[in-house]
């Protein structure tokens, strides 16, 4: 892949564990990752505006 890559989760997902997260953004170069805190697969809705704000800033990036 030749273009950035936001990789997000939560931290208590056990869809996808949280260090295939880790390991995804770590084989993709240009790849930024956040872990939400208290949150499962659902991070997204429960963090709905930290996650807009993040991806803003990552597409702004």
């Amino acid at each position: 892949m030749t273009h950035p890559v936001f990789v997000a989760n939560g931290d208590s997902d056990p869809m996808i564990l949280p260090r295939y997260s880790h390991l995804l953004a770590g084989l993709l170069p240009d790849a930024r990752i956040k872990i939400y805190p208290d949150a499962a697969h659902g991070f997204l809705f429960q963090h709905h505006q930290e996650f807009a704000a993040d991806v803003e800033d990552f597409l702004a990036g």
